[in-house]
């Protein structure tokens, strides 16, 4: 059984890795600073969480309730947070093929940036300015040795700005070592709540009870630790010095090492208990 301590316990792991990277030089194309926030993304939807998990209040309406929508949503993005990040630092073989699949996530949404309405004099001059920027990217893009392993249709959702990456959610994720019902069945449940399917407005009507309610949440909240574990150890599989300061608490080795691998398993009797917490 899981209390919202051991939560608040993995939470402080995921936040003093971060801080122990403060000081790290960014690179020229600044990745270094990109993956960071992503990291700062993913902890912040983990901070969300837990005060979304004691209760939404409004005093302004008089309003108290609990949000399971709003905490399924979190936890998806806090999810893709991790895919992405491991995505693009953490899985390439080697800095060629980084550079490439960075370069492409930059890429497609600068691009698709120059079709937003640009209203102010300074909106329409920063668009601009960015033309230049493009086309360099798409220029060491194309360069990359990745780019011609590319199928001609690959290579056109890329350079128009359909598409940035080229595997799968659920390949993303089971290559950083999470199961199947992580990075299949339960990423689709969540897809549910933040695209407001029938499934997702159903359940919250039929839970009336605050037990009810909270059972729609409780497994999100096992996925977010295990998210933050995953992120902890990306995070020190890619810079160094957050790297030495894991290493040497066993401590902190433990509880990441313990997420991991329910992470990596199926098994259903991992139960994540949040009945105990104050609403």
């Amino acid at each position: 059984m899981q209390k919202e301590e051991d939560y608040i316990d993995l939470l402080r792991v995921f936040f003093e890795v971060i801080e122990a990277n403060k000081g790290t030089l960014a690179e020229d194309d600044n990745r270094v600073l990109d993956a960071e926030g992503l990291a700062i993304k993913c902890f912040g939807h983990a901070c969300s969480l837990l005060y979304l998990l004691r209760g939404t209040n409004v005093p302004d309406l008089g309003a108290a309730f609990f949000d399971p929508g709003s905490i399924n949503v979190i936890g998806r993005a806090m999810l893709e947070s991790f895919l992405v990040f491991y995505y693009l630092f953490v899985d390439p073989q080697n800095i060629e093929e980084e550079t490439f699949r960075y370069h492409c996530w930059i890429y497609k949404d600068l691009l698709e940036k120059q079709g937003f309405p640009a209203l102010s004099p300074e909106g329409k001059e920063g668009l601009e300015a960015e033309k230049s920027v493009i086309r360099n990217i798409k220029n060491k893009i194309e360069a990359n040795g990745f780019f011609a392993k590319l199928t001609p249709k690959q290579k056109q959702n890329l350079i128009e700005g359909r598409e940035w990456r080229f595997k799968g959610w659920k390949k993303i994720a089971i290559s950083a070592g999470l199961s199947e019902l992580h990075s299949d069945s339960f990423y689709s449940y969540l897809c549910s709540y933040a695209h407001a399917g029938s499934l997702c407005v159903h359940q919250m009507r039929q839970a009336e009870t605050a037990a009810h309610q909270r059972g729609l949440v409780g497994a999100t909240m096992g996925l977010a630790m295990i998210c933050m574990a995953y992120m902890t150890k990306a995070y020190c599989t890619y810079f160094p010095k957050p790297c030495s300061l894991l290493e040497e608490n066993e401590n902190h080795k433990e509880k990441i090492q313990m997420w991991l691998e329910i992470g990596a398993s199926n098994l259903d009797e991992v139960d994540i208990d949040w009945d105990a917490v104050s609403g």
